[in-house]
């Protein structure tokens, strides 16, 4: 029975080790940046405010999600948007002119900010966008990438999105 305990705390141990292992930001974000600036890229087209303009798309980031920011900066750039970045206490200053500010983890503090200014705040992580801190995310469902909206975060931001997008998107009041 001793040797069945051992096996058992074993495995248990192991578990914990590898989940602990796995970055915090790659467990925040579900689908790859790669991947989910394009499907953003896709909700900028159907969105009414965006529609017709060159979009500029402001990161927002801090030191820990510096990695995201290079990832989103890259992929933003690669598919024809217009990308810059800047850390959280620069944001202000940087990101006035923004149609767009792109949330990497933990740098969540944008929801005045994207109000005052009439900017969609989006970002890879869905529990932000859950929780009502942004507007958009991309997010799985049933195995496959989603985009999730927040109705009430994006009234306050003045965002109007097609009806097409609310048929395919998670939404959340």
């Amino acid at each position: 029975m001793s040797g069945l305990y051992f096996k058992s705390l074993l495995v248990l141990l192991i578990s914990l080790f590898i989940t602990s292992t796995i970055p915090s930001k790659a467990q925040e974000i579900p689908v790859p940046v790669n991947l989910h600036v394009v499907l953003l890229k896709k909700v900028f087209s159907l969105n009414k405010n965006l529609q017709g303009k060159q979009v500029k798309v402001v990161i927002v980031f801090t030191d820990a999600s510096s990695i995201i920011k290079d990832e989103a900066l890259t992929g933003f750039v690669a598919i024809g948007i217009q990308a810059t970045a800047c850390k959280l206490p620069q944001m202000a200053r940087e990101a006035s002119d923004a149609d767009v500010i792109y949330i990497a983890p933990g740098a969540g503090a944008a929801q005045r900010f994207c109000e005052d200014k009439g900017i969609l705040s989006i970002t890879g992580m869905p529990s932000l966008t859950e929780n009502g801190t942004t507007s958009v995310a991309i997010g799985i469902e049933a195995g496959k990438p989603k985009v999730f909206i927040h109705i009430t975060r994006a009234k306050a931001e003045k965002q109007e999105f097609s009806s097409d997008l609310f048929k395919v998107a998670r939404v959340f009041r």
